[in-house]
């Protein structure tokens, strides 16, 4: 999307822009996220805001509000932070620039939970704001609670495309038991609750789990498991 590497076929439009042909216009409209934070070591987070904010003509003082916001020490260097708040700087960066979409890779690794609560406020309230946000992760309870439509990629394909909203109106669900006789089962179930536990109390339990599906069931259907 950001046009560092290039594909081998098909192409990508963003706001009917081609990220080949128009990265540059491109990128004056995304703030980005790496998923592996890398800076100048020996350069103090301050330096680091105040280039990206003259680089990309973007706000310092609004850079500066982040910083506080996630409690960020600006004055020392990379090399002296830990990886959580190397994430915040990068963070900080980012969402400085104050983009209309957000591109962001494994954002909230490193990040203790109390900070990872304040980045998907953060990112709720931008979502208010009318931007867009691109989030690639493998934390599925964060995708299962924040996001309006998951993606689950496979070999390079899209292989299930799932509209939360939709999802969250009609919950499936997983039903695992064991009976009394050793036989074991785990399936999903779409109907009514009151209709499963009817048929359910005819059989000899020596266990029973019903629980909501979530995006990992989707994710593990296709990567090996049962």
């Amino acid at each position: 999307m950001m046009n560092f590497i290039h594909p081998d076929c098909g192409n990508i439009s963003i706001c009917n822009m081609d990220s080949k042909r128009q990265a540059k216009e491109i990128k004056s409209i995304v703030g980005y996220m790496p998923g592996d934070c890398t800076f100048y070591d020996n350069v103090k987070g301050i330096d680091i805001l105040r280039f990206c904010a003259q680089m990309y003509s973007s706000s310092l003082e609004q850079m500066l509000e982040l910083a506080t916001y996630f409690e960020m020490d600006i004055q020392k260097k990379p090399s002296e932070l830990s990886l959580g708040n190397k994430k915040k700087l990068s963070i900080i960066q980012a969402f400085g620039e104050g983009k209309e979409i957000l591109i962001l890779d494994e954002p909230t690794s490193g990040l203790d939970p109390f900070m990872r609560k304040r980045f998907f406020e953060l990112l709720v309230k931008y979502r208010e704001e009318g931007r867009t946000i691109f989030l690639s992760s493998h934390n599925l309870s964060d995708l299962e609670k924040y996001c309006d439509r998951v993606l689950i990629i496979k070999d390079g394909k899209i292989v299930e495309d799932i509209d939360m909203n939709k999802r969250r109106e009609k919950q499936s669900h997983v039903v695992h038991y064991v009976t009394k006789s050793g036989e074991e089962k785990t399936f999903s179930f779409d109907g009514e609750l009151d209709n499963l536990i009817h048929q359910l109390s005819e059989l000899a339990l020596l266990s029973l789990e019903i629980r909501p599906a979530t995006v990992e069931d989707e994710f593990i259907r296709y990567f090996g498991g049962k």
